[in-house]
């Protein structure tokens, strides 16, 4: 930035301030004789005259002055010894009171010199401006060399003396932040800016100055919604390289980003196959492919196997919370058959329950096995699986055995099964029939049993058998049998009871 002070810096050109004042950039140098110069000004104008019109001036300096404040004028140069042998005093009074830096131009200078020195302080100064941006972007594309994305933010803070992060669509900090001063980056304002602008798309930028601190949300992504946000806290207004340094580091984090995903996406990709080969039981093939994954990855020598069923986003997140959290403790998560599965020492089960606690998944816990026998813990898992409701969304497959045969039968399988075999017999039959299974088919224990005559059992298991199709001197029958009469059963207990209201 080019200032009146540094075109007075310039000693050749004798250049006195008599009233020094904050005022903006200078941006050029106009020369005008006319009493309201200002429709030809654009702002940050040094504003060089003799004073031709303003010969015998009074009260007319106030309202003059007014004008060229109000046009954004950097300030006004008299040239002396002309019209003006120096400068008038109601006019040092104007500058004074309305806040305009007033200079005097000796008579031995002239206007093209000052011209001629503030064109070429401008020119120095965008040449410097281009090489700074040069600079910062050689820096900033060496320190993006590799994926890791902490020196491309700690570069950027150093550049700005300011603080930078790289927040999640949610606003909430994934790196950093960094700098010397990161409490200089508001958070709860970079939330607020990057709700207010994510569903704009990549090409809205946020910019929010609170007293000397600006704040820049830009968000980061090649292509798509954008899921990562580049917050920076800068101590002032940066100028344009360092406004460059930003964007530049906004496109060299897009990069980096993009590659990490695809890096990310591939080593999930080969570790879901890994994972299905494993379960599959070809624990050889397995780990064959986990050796092939960043970092290595080893199947436990005793593990249980997870199975998570939920929504395409509840899987997702909490794949993404097991990778951040779980990912080097022998975790082995994945995508499979759109379950999510993990694989994992006993020991550390409790800790991938307690991360996907809160996604809405529900899930079975496999028995503990060797490596090679993976396949049976998926199976068990997925049993366990099957067997868990709204209420109780984590089943282990210690609850299903624990609970015998029965709890081995899904739900609606087993009120189907039930209903089909049984449908055809009416109260008595299956009382007849219940009684029979409980005695091990002696048919006078079930008739001492139901109070009737040795017959009339024979009769009634004939008509069973008739009606239902069982073999009841197979014992395979009568297995079935006694599922269907414990699943309908326990189907009449889960179905509500109406109680009479205590009348007072």
């Amino acid at each position: 930035m080019v200032t009146v002070a540094d075109l007075v810096a310039v000693r050749r050109l004798g250049l006195r301030v008599v009233h020094p004042a904050d005022g903006p950039a200078l941006r050029w140098v106009a020369t005008s004789e006319l009493a309201d110069p200002t429709p030809y000004l654009e702002g940050g104008e040094l504003l060089l005259t003799t004073g031709l019109g303003t010969r015998g001036w009074s009260d007319e300096w106030e309202p003059y002055v007014d004008r060229l404040v109000t046009a954004g004028a950097a300030a006004l140069a008299v040239g002396v010894g002309l019209t003006h042998e120096r400068v008038p005093d109601r006019l040092v009074a104007a500058c004074r009171s309305r806040g305009l830096t007033l200079l005097e131009v000796p008579r031995a200078t002239h206007f093209v010199a000052v011209s001629r020195a503030a064109a070429e302080l401008l020119q120095d100064q965008e040449a410097a401006a281009t090489r700074l941006a040069l600079d910062l972007q050689r820096r900033l594309t060496q320190a993006a060399l590799g994926l890791d994305l902490r020196p491309l933010l700690e570069r950027l803070a150093q550049l700005l003396d300011g603080a930078v992060a790289l927040v999640h669509r949610d606003g909430e900090p994934e790196e950093g932040p960094f700098g010397a001063r990161p409490e200089r980056l508001d958070l709860e304002l970079v939330r607020a800016e990057v709700a207010g602008i994510r569903g704009q798309g990549l090409g809205a930028v946020s910019t929010t100055g609170r007293g000397q601190v600006t704040t820049v949300v830009r968000p980061i992504g090649l292509a798509g919604r954008p899921e990562h946000y580049l917050a920076v806290a800068a101590p002032s207004g940066p100028g344009d390289p360092l406004r460059a340094a930003i964007s530049t580091t906004a496109v060299l984090l897009s990069l980096a980003v993009e590659r990490r995903a695809e890096r990310r996406s591939a080593d999930r990709r080969l570790l879901s196959r890994a994972l299905e080969l494993l379960l599959a039981g070809d624990l050889r093939s397995a780990e064959v492919l986990l050796d092939a994954a960043e970092g290595g990855r080893v199947v436990p020598d005793r593990l249980r196997v997870l199975r998570m069923s939920g929504t395409e986003d509840a899987l997702d997140d909490a794949l993404d919370q097991l990778e951040e959290q779980l990912g080097g403790a022998g975790v082995l998560p994945g995508l499979v058959h759109a379950e999510l599965v993990a694989v994992v020492p006993p020991a550390r089960v409790p800790a991938v329950l307690d991360v996907v606690s809160g996604t809405g998944l529900r899930a079975g816990v496999g028995r503990a096995t060797a490596a090679h026998d993976a396949r049976r813990s998926a199976e068990s898992a997925g049993h366990a699986l099957e067997r868990t409701t709204a209420t109780s969304p984590v089943r282990r497959w210690e609850d299903v055995a624990d609970a015998g045969p029965l709890a081995l039968v899904p739900e609606a399988l087993g009120q189907e099964y039930a209903a089909s075999l049984l449908a055809p017999l009416d109260a008595e039959h299956r009382a007849t029939l219940a009684a029979f299974l409980r005695h091990h088919g002696s048919r006078g224990a079930v008739a001492h049993d139901l109070g009737v005559h040795r017959n009339t059992v024979r009769n009634r298991l004939v008509e069973i058998e008739r009606l239902s199709g069982l073999d009841l001197d197979d014992p395979a029958a009568r297995v079935g049998a006694w599922l269907a009469l414990e699943l309908a059963a326990d189907q009449r207990t889960d179905q509500p009871t109406d109680h009479p209201t205590d009348q007072p």
